[in-house]
């Protein structure tokens, strides 16, 4: 892999200097581990499950992707297991501020988190966390839920027309273009940084509390570019207010099958691809562990819960615990070498 060129004039993992741009705080071993996790008492311990209404914390601000797949999660959940269940956007240090309250919680699973692969796996590999005290093991999975997507997207009103326009413009003025992204470990981010590698281009990485925050500034004007999830951008370029520059994958999006690969574009090899999964206390009961596991599962079978993904450009993804913990072993080795990489470029 080649060094690693850096596509934002500011560190990896700093806050933002203005207060409307939230920020990348860095996750530290004391952000996770300072507060002693609560044990559930007997009484709840002998009540069935759920006993009370079920908090789900949402590592995003709100009109986002993972804001809109923790949303349908919620109503599915507490439609199957009778218990309203709570959404709590929790924007901003990377996912780490919704993982806080999860972790201070009793072991009952009465309090959930939803995340990002760049919250729950990347962010700390840019943080040089040690393995044993990153979010999948310090946090107890309950499933994986979706199969996240980006496009490289553009306001209507920016001159490029293809990859190729944008490519050229942001290499004859190294710096002077911007692009947002909703985190440091986030997909969109990490499909930035892979093009400022691959493409050899440099651009000013601009960190908000979400994705709906970010598109909110490209509509706007304020930003030169973005890779969006699909929810996010999906709207957008339906009302032809975004122009997609191209998708991330090494096949064409069916959702968008005039819209070319970045392989095409020239940028041979690119793929990015994310999840979201549901997390809650360590030392939750197996049992409750499964029934919430077994209530995403029905959620997720569901004919308008798959529809509703679809129209998002969204997959569901469901999967055991263990199948969870599995796929996030493998991505923390494939996803490594790149973050290291942003280490070193924030040193």
């Amino acid at each position: 892999m080649r060094h690693l060129k850096g596509i934002s004039g500011q560190r990896y993992g700093e806050r933002p200097k203005k207060p409307q741009h939230s920020g990348s705080v860095k996750m530290t071993r004391r952000s996770f581990l300072a507060t002693p996790v609560l044990l559930a008492s007997r009484a709840d311990a002998q009540q069935p499950f759920p006993a009370r209404p079920i908090r789900l914390l949402v590592g995003s601000a709100s009109a986002g992707s993972l804001d809109f797949v923790g949303r349908l999660i919620a109503n599915g959940m507490a439609e199957i297991l009778g218990q309203p269940v709570v959404v709590e956007n929790r924007g901003g240090a990377q996912g780490a501020l919704a993982m806080e309250p999860v972790l201070r919680a009793a072991p009952d699973g009465h309090t959930l988190v939803i995340n990002n692969m760049g919250a729950l796996l990347v962010n700390p590999l840019v943080q040089n966390t040690p393995n044993e005290q990153q979010p999948l093991e310090i946090l107890e999975p309950i499933a994986l839920v979706a199969d996240v997507l980006t496009v490289l997207v553009t306001s209507k009103d920016r001159p490029w027309r293809s990859l190729s326009d944008l490519l050229s413009a942001a290499r004859a003025n190294p710096g002077g273009l911007s692009w947002g992204h909703p985190g440091v470990g986030s997909s969109p981010w990490l499909a930035a940084l892979l093009l400022s590698q691959m493409a050899d281009v440099r651009a000013i990485g601009v960190p908000y509390r979400g994705g709906g925050p970010a598109m909110v500034d490209l509509l706007a004007g304020r930003l030169d570019f973005m890779f969006a999830t699909t929810p996010t951008c999906f709207p957008h370029i339906q009302t032809g207010a975004l122009r997609a520059m191209g998708v991330p994958l090494l096949s064409r999006m069916p959702h968008l099958p005039d819209v070319p690969t970045l392989a095409e574009g020239g940028v041979s090899g690119f793929e990015v691809r994310s999840w979201f999964g549901v997390m809650t206390t360590k030392g939750t009961p197996r049992s409750v562990v499964e029934s919430l596991n077994a209530a995403i599962k029905q959620t997720l079978a569901q004919p308008g819960a798959i529809a509703q993904l679809d129209s998002q450009g969204i997959a569901p993804l469901y999967t055991t615990p263990e199948e969870f913990s599995r796929i996030g072993k493998a991505d923390r080795v494939k996803w490594r070498p790149i973050a290291q990489l942003a280490n070193r470029a924030s040193q």
